[in-house]
């Protein structure tokens, strides 16, 4: 069985048939990395980064 070694964060698939929590691997600050739902495939990116323009 393999293990994640890195520290993790979950997520929730947001289509409203699939709502699925899975797991996924924290990155480095300011970076970003797109992850697929298990369940139904739908594609995201995370962390969602704020533009510096609104602040």
């Amino acid at each position: 069985m393999a293990r994640l070694i890195r520290p993790v964060l979950a997520i929730r698939c947001t289509q409203s048939g699939c709502r699925t929590l899975f797991e996924v691997a924290e990155v480095e600050p300011g970076k970003q990395q797109e992850v697929v739902c298990p369940n139904c495939g739908e594609h995201y990116v995370y962390p969602i980064i704020e533009d510096s323009e609104d602040k």
